[in-house]
């Protein structure tokens, strides 16, 4: 892993810097899992250096690690998409930097109670060293027999990120054009018989077309198909949805060459007319609120 140690220069503090007749400083050991095998563990937080579960955009950093260190090159890791624990490989890389499951971490705690990891990035095939994200685990056994909880119960987001998400929902309530992604997003049902629709579900990360699970509440896309329309035609735009459930025109997603402001005119018309009085539009809520939201919709009129 040359590569990623290359990134790991000397210390500047000058009291560790190779100085005439002064001996260098020692290199750290590399950190061991060895006083932790054997022990399960569940991730019962993961946030942000300003303790905020949030980012301003609405991306919910969501604990879902379930682990426990077989060996000190091999871990035992729950898998969504699978639904069950699979084998992975650990490298120790350097100092405290480890790979777990693909994944680059720092080690920041290390004990049989609890383990606290900072993220990190490879850029350019380098190690970024400087992430705010941090996960923590706990043992299941010093959840259960110690805290007397559940990890779900743990998982529960805390006073700071409900009166986080409080103060967005207000601000976008005031202005729209604050909207966020909505964690229980968006819900459109059909009120009629000649209107289909269709919610784009991504059930597991697509890094080569860089799409990612987390799309589906950041990002919701649906596909509109009205039969019997007046004529055939075929408009992409993206779409507001206020805390009641009103559709509001946002932007033009359509490839336009020419007579722009009609086919915007055309959009909006398609919005207020076949969008609202077809479609039962329930709106996108966080942490049980609530509130403007932004949508992608495929509409596609069939004069049949």
């Amino acid at each position: 892993m040359l590569a990623a140690t290359q990134l790991f220069i000397a210390c500047k503090n000058p009291s560790a810097q190779k100085t005439d007749g002064a001996k260098s400083a020692k290199p750290k050991q590399k950190i061991s899992f060895k006083k932790v095998h054997g022990i399960a563990y569940t991730e019962v937080r993961r946030e942000y250096s300003n303790r905020l579960g949030f980012n301003d955009a609405g991306y919910h950093l969501q604990p879902e690690w379930r682990v426990t260190f077989l060996s000190d090159d091999s871990v035992s890791i729950f898998s969504i998409v699978l639904q069950k624990f699979i084998k992975q490989e650990v490298i120790i890389d350097h100092d405290s930097v480890v790979n777990v499951a693909h994944s680059w971490l720092k080690v920041k705690q290390l004990s049989k109670d609890s383990m606290m990891f900072q993220v990190l990035y490879v850029r350019s095939q380098h190690i970024d060293n400087n992430s705010n994200i941090y996960m923590k685990l706990y043992s299941n056994d010093y959840i259960k027999n110690v805290l007397k909880t559940t990890p779900a119960e743990l998982q529960r987001a805390p006073q700071r990120d409900s009166l986080f998400i409080q103060q967005k929902v207000k601000q976008s309530i005031v202005d729209i054009n604050k909207a966020f992604a909505a964690t229980e997003p968006v819900s459109m049902q059909s009120l009629s018989a000649n209107v289909t629709i269709e919610k784009k579900e991504l059930k597991r990360a697509n890094v080569l077309t860089n799409e990612f699970v987390s799309d589906n509440y950041l990002s919701p896309e649906f596909t509109i198909t009205i039969h019997k329309a007046y004529a055939d035609f075929h408009e992409k735009m993206q779409l507001i949805v206020d805390e009641k459930g009103d559709l509001h025109f946002a932007k033009n997603l359509s490839v336009i060459y020419d007579d722009l402001d009609n086919r915007i005119k055309i959009m909006k018309k398609l919005v207020s007319g076949y969008l609202t009085y077809y479609i039962k539009t329930t709106p996108g809520k966080t942490l049980g609120m609530p509130h403007p939201s932004r949508i992608m919709v495929d509409v596609k009129g069939v004069n049949d």
